[in-house]
């Protein structure tokens, strides 16, 4: 009796999927030969804003959609060898999401996709960019201002010089004063952005941080209470000192509470917090650039993947209730000399970022318009300079 063998069946690219798409952390969708979809894992969910049951079984396209009217990547990879490339997504909801897609055809005529959130590494590039062209602009400014400051001081000598020799009633003595006004004011600007272009190194010393906001409270407590602005305060038990220059980061908390006081011209809370916090990253492209765990600079390195361990930070949030920013201004809210205010230099959240950024620290900005705004400022628990003083040493 002669049996015959059973084709033992092929095993369905869901299954064998299944178990390895769960474990990436990059998204995974599959796709059988008639195009539609037949797997996708959390972060695919995650990504494109769907839900598994909202995916499976309809056509590639409609999944995992590009900003091209039209293009089916599914359909490119069933048809031919289709190379890894950078895209742009749109999410279930809409949203646009830059994407590295990874293609392949499987037996059967089945094909998968692998999609990278590009979004953390793209930003970082844009940061190394940014950084590179104010480099430049900072010598180049710190230069114009030691040639500025030569003929202000000539300006208002010699306008000091008039002012006494016109009687008290003569109106000429006004724009005296005027000129002599419009030079300090000048100054100032010369000041703030020498201070901008070559921000000074830090004198570390231990300190606490609480104490520095609430130094800034004290000074301030009167104006705030005067601009009817109340305090809160929520400062975390047994904060350990920090590595700072106090100096510079109450500089930057000064700027911080006025800020956040101009915010509320009605009146309003104003919350100060300080804590400590655990930073974990998600694993970025080191070829796309990085930022390193100082928090200070990006930098271009080759290599495939790097996964920046978690670390325990110091967090002083500044939060108003005031009148909020626009959404399309928060992005340019560092640029220097951007401003919204009408008498602003514009450098005041650019100093302030040198200031953290030559501690090893960060800051960032979330705001709604109506609602408030929250400035969020991440030092270093260990003692650590910013990348520019590291590359002296």
């Amino acid at each position: 009796m002669t049996r015959t063998a059973r084709a033992r069946p092929e095993p369905d690219v869901s299954d064998v999927l299944g178990p390895i798409g769960a474990a990436l952390s990059d998204a995974l969708l599959s796709c059988d030969a008639e195009g539609r979809v037949r797997s996708v894992n959390d972060e695919a969910c995650r990504l494109l804003d769907l839900t598994p049951a909202w995916a499976l079984g309809r056509p590639g396209a409609e999944v995992l959609r590009t900003a091209v009217p039209g293009e089916d990547l599914f359909a490119e990879a069933r048809g031919a060898r289709v190379p890894a490339r950078e895209t742009l997504l749109i999410t279930r909801t809409g949203a646009e999401l830059p994407a590295r897609v990874a293609l392949a055809r499987l037996p059967g005529g089945e094909a998968i996709a692998v999609v990278r959130d590009l979004t953390q590494s793209q930003r970082l590039q844009r940061e190394l960019r940014l950084r590179e062209r104010l480099a430049s602009v900072g010598e180049l400014a710190a230069g114009v201002a030691h040639e500025i400051r030569n003929p202000l001081a000539g300006i208002s000598s010699s306008a000091q010089v008039l002012l006494t020799r016109f009687e008290p009633r003569d109106d000429r003595q006004k724009f005296c004063r005027v000129i002599i006004d419009q030079v300090d004011r000048l100054d100032r600007i010369v000041t703030s952005l020498l201070k901008f272009a070559r921000p000074p190194e830090p004198r570390l010393r231990q300190a606490r941080l609480e104490d520095v906001a609430s130094k800034i409270l004290a000074l301030e407590g009167e104006r705030l209470a005067e601009a009817r602005i109340q305090v809160e305060t929520k400062f975390a038990a047994r904060m350990p000192a920090l590595w700072i220059d106090p100096g510079l980061i109450e500089q930057v908390v000064l700027n911080l509470v006025v800020n956040a006081a101009q915010a509320m011209p009605q009146g309003g809370t104003l919350t100060i917090e300080v804590g400590t916090a655990t930073r974990r990253e998600r694993p970025t492209e080191r070829t796309a650039g990085r930022r390193e765990e100082d928090g200070h600079a990006a930098e271009r390195r080759a290599g495939t993947l790097h996964a920046v361990p978690a670390r325990r930070i110091a967090r002083l949030r500044v939060i108003d209730t005031g009148v909020g920013i626009p959404r399309e201004v928060v992005p340019r809210l560092f640029d220097p000399f951007f401003t919204t205010k009408a008498a602003g230099t514009g450098l005041g959240l650019s100093i302030s970022q040198s200031i953290l950024q030559e501690h090893g620290g960060t800051i960032s900005i979330a705001s709604k318009e109506g609602r408030g705004t929250t400035v969020v400022v991440e030092l270093p628990l260990e003692k650590r300079h910013g990348q520019r003083r590291q590359d002296a040493r």
